[in-house]
């Protein structure tokens, strides 16, 4: 009776350990704010928002004359300026003016935006708006010191032969300064709440070390717009990080198990979507009446990627007090989910 009790046992100890490795692996991208007063300010702005209309406004050619002359380049401001935003972000970008159907003049000033954002929200599919406009920008050329990496190089080299390397290390350079100061407004669709930054600093493209010459405009525009939409994105973007997470396919009820795999499915598939993925996950939960593991942490993994941090943390809980599941992977993540979410307190 005992050894039969004890077999029982322990083939229920073998059925958790198998449901608990019944995972597969995904990366999943994450918002990760500054800890500062205003990243928690930044937080509580963005919450769980992440579909974000980009207008950029149409520059006057006027204002740009003194970086550009008479070259058609200015008519390709929008565009690149979208592209420089684009780069590595962690918001879902929508480009307004490619919407011909529901694009007009008055969208693509301030004004205008928010008038109509409730609408074109809507339209869009867009929880916030990203408006960009520019203030007066300027160019200036100026020399500094710079280290000549491959003259110490070889003054090393010649140095440990024995020769008399008599090259200057250090050579005065020339650099273009750009200044592209773009006047950025976030716009929640929902509250019409708004943040705002304008990037105040100019970039400094440098020529080859010792060349004393100033570099053309065209030559340091990219860089110099890819610093001022870094600059933006700082302020009034939280940073994007990717991490494995395991997702759970198996569970002891088959129409439970079927649910988490349609969801991993649609988690990692060609057009991964973690949102509809959430939805298989949700319908298992509900399902297994709260009792599935792999679902509560699943659900806890789609929280993760939109910052919702509390709820992630509720679940991971939620899925330790379940019987059948990685306890042990669950704290962890309870743990990485808590030092991810905590901002600095001490600056209010």
């Amino acid at each position: 009776m005992k050894l039969e009790k004890n077999v029982k046992l322990l083939l229920s100890f073998v059925a958790i350990a198998l449901l608990a490795s019944c995972a597969e692996t995904i990366d999943v991208e994450y918002p990760v704010f500054p800890k500062s007063k205003e990243g928690r300010q930044l937080q509580k702005f963005v919450g769980v928002n992440r579909q974000v209309g980009l207008v950029v406004q149409k520059p006057e050619k006027g204002l740009w004359h003194q970086i550009f002359g008479e070259s058609s380049f200015v008519d390709q401001m929008p565009s690149k300026v979208f592209e420089a935003f684009d780069k590595e972000g962690y918001y879902k970008l929508i480009d307004v003016s490619k919407r011909a159907d529901i694009a007009n003049e008055q969208m693509f000033t301030l004004t205008g935006l928010t008038k109509g954002q409730a609408k074109l929200g809507k339209l869009l599919n867009a929880e916030m708006f990203l408006f960009i406009g520019y203030q007066k920008p300027y160019t200036s050329c100026g020399q500094e010191t710079k280290f000549d990496a491959a003259a110490a190089a070889l003054k090393a080299v010649s140095i440990a032969t024995g020769g008399n390397n008599n090259e200057a290390v250090s050579k005065l350079t020339g650099y273009r300064a750009v200044l592209i100061p773009l006047d950025a407004t976030l716009i929640n669709v929902e509250t019409g709440a708004t943040m705002k930054s304008v990037v105040s600093k100019p970039y400094k493209h440098f020529a080859s070390v010792g060349d004393t010459g100033c570099p053309g405009v065209l030559e340091a525009f990219g860089e110099a717009l890819d610093d001022a939409s870094a600059q933006i994105k700082e302020r009034l973007s939280p940073q994007v990080k990717t991490a494995k997470i395991k997702i759970f396919v198996k569970d002891d009820n088959e129409e439970v198990a079927s649910l988490l795999q349609e969801g991993y499915e649609e988690a990692s598939g060609e057009t991964p979507s973690m949102k509809k993925a959430f939805e298989q996950w949700k319908k298992a939960d509900q399902k297994a009446g709260g009792k599935s593991p792999g679902a509560l942490s699943n659900m806890a993994a789609y929280y993760f990627s939109i910052g919702d941090y509390d709820n992630a943390i509720k679940n991971f809980e939620k899925a330790m007090n379940v019987k059948g599941g990685d306890k042990n992977y669950f704290r962890e993540m309870r743990k990485r989910v808590e030092a991810t979410a905590a901002v600095d307190q001490g600056d209010k």
